[in-house]
């Protein structure tokens, strides 16, 4: 596994340039990238603690989806401007690969191990983005309630 710093600096570097890509205004470029890099830095605290890929990227993916959905409320944008790009670092493209470089190389044992990681990564990204997003569902009302005079 790389250096944690390395990680989270790839990371931010990744969030700012799928946000530029993902025509983010330059304005919100700074805290589309700070998502990101506070994503990852989620999934390397609970990878520190937990084992697997299912939990380290659902907490990963529920800070990172808890961020957007306050952060779109604060800045008054829609929540996928900030959801999209925190999300990036946890996607799992090497295991995409892998897992289908064993396939057509006929390795099938290993495309299923590799679909198998692959699979519970996209599970806890998806669990994660879920659960913030019913949460901001329950709570949108009571945080940013308009107060009455």
């Amino acid at each position: 596994m790389p250096n944690a710093a390395v990680m989270l600096i790839t990371a931010a570097l990744s969030t700012l340039g799928f946000s530029i890509l993902f025509y983010v205004h330059p304005r919100r470029l700074l805290v589309a990238t700070l998502g990101g890099l506070l994503t990852t830095a989620a999934y390397l605290l609970a990878g520190h603690f937990l084992d697997g890929e299912l939990l380290p990227n659902l907490i990963g993916a529920l800070v990172g989806a808890g961020y957007s959905e306050i952060m779109a409320r604060v800045t008054k944008v829609p929540v996928p401007v900030y959801m999209v790009p925190c999300v990036i670092p946890l996607v799992p493209g090497g295991g995409l690969y892998e897992t289908m470089f064993s396939f057509v190389t006929g390795n099938y044992a290993a495309a299923a191990t590799a679909g198998m990681r692959t699979l519970q990564i996209a599970l806890g990204i998806a669990g994660g983005i879920v659960i913030a997003s019913v949460l901001g569902i329950i709570f949108r009302p009571r945080l940013f309630a308009k107060k009455k005079r």
